[in-house]
């Protein structure tokens, strides 16, 4: 397998692999933290840890489609669900999001993202072939750093008032409504929710981020 290097420590090495990776080394700003063998010592791949930023990089050659996990530290700061209005919005809204979600539905991709307590994941795999797969690669992570979704977007997102009208009779009626805010209604029916926010808030405490919804707490 190609890591696709062309400077080591700051020097021009060619071609770098795996089989000739040494830890310390450091690779288009990147210093090799593991170098992980498999059952008969061979390396199949590797931790990389970027030195200006502290990104994490895990790099495996595994028999399977090109595929990539990858998660950001999103601590709640309110009861407001930032974390989870961030998975719902960088991946699909905007120009930037939107182009991204298109180029998906043509790449042969399965994707998914799910917000945890203190992290917010985004995952995919790619039938399409290793080129595809940089492509795409390369089209998320431009979504997840540099957004331009709009504020009404947001709105409709999260939560808004809209009419809707009762077939029966004719009649209106004003509903709340937005993506996140009926996912997390849906979520505070069960009880097994409602119980994992009170362990958390008797152990850490109301205000502290262990605490605090980062799905959003549809009362606030």
């Amino acid at each position: 397998m190609t890591i696709n290097s062309l400077s080591v420590a700051g020097q021009s090495s060619g071609v770098q692999t795996l089989s000739n990776l040494k830890e310390g080394q450091i690779i288009n700003g990147f210093r090799t933290e593991a170098i992980y063998l498999d059952d008969s010592d061979k390396a199949f791949g590797a931790r990389f840890r970027h030195v200006r930023t502290g990104f994490t990089l895990d790099f495996l050659q595994i028999q399977s489609v090109p595929q990539v996990f990858a998660w950001v530290n999103s601590f709640p700061t309110s009861e407001r669900g930032e974390p989870h209005t961030q998975e719902h919005l960088l991946l699909g809204k905007g120009n930037v999001g939107r182009a991204h979600s298109s180029l998906e539905g043509m790449s042969l991709v399965s994707s998914s993202a799910f917000t945890q307590q203190w992290r917010t994941c985004y995952h995919f795999h790619t039938a399409g072939g290793a080129e595809i797969f940089y492509k795409l690669f390369e089209s998320q992570m431009d979504a997840l750093l540099h957004p331009d979704y709009t504020d009404e977007e947001i709105r409709r997102e999260v939560s808004h008032w809209g009419i809707n009208e009762n077939p029966a009779n004719k009649s209106l009626r004003l509903e709340e409504k937005g993506t996140v805010y009926q996912e997390m209604v849906t979520t505070y029916d069960r009880p097994v929710s409602l119980l994992f926010r009170a362990e958390n808030q008797m152990l850490y405490g109301a205000s502290h981020p262990l605490a605090l919804s980062a799905g959003g707490w549809p009362a606030i």
